[in-house]
């Protein structure tokens, strides 16, 4: 597993709906829709941990559960939230 370094002013990877969270705490982002979507090394893969936003609260880190093209699904890790 790698963690990604956050490059960008947002200081998150990937933008996500919360509204869209799962039971299971996996959510679909998709990287045209980040703060990274220009930055073309940003290559998320599974087992990679990003941190992720809503631009409501501070962002939470999150591990690639899966990866197709420009969608990535990622697991919240709500362990570190209001700790």
């Amino acid at each position: 597993m790698s963690t990604l370094e956050v490059v960008n002013t947002a200081g998150y990877d990937l933008w996500y709906d919360a509204n869209s969270v799962g039971g299971d705490l996996v959510v679909e982002t998709w990287i045209s829709h980040g703060p990274r979507s220009s930055d073309p090394s940003f290559n998320p893969q599974p087992g990679d941990t990003v941190l992720v936003g809503d631009d409501d609260e501070p962002p939470c880190r999150a591990e690639v559960t899966r990866r197709l093209d420009n969608r990535v699904w990622v697991r919240l890790d709500l362990s570190l939230v209001n700790g």
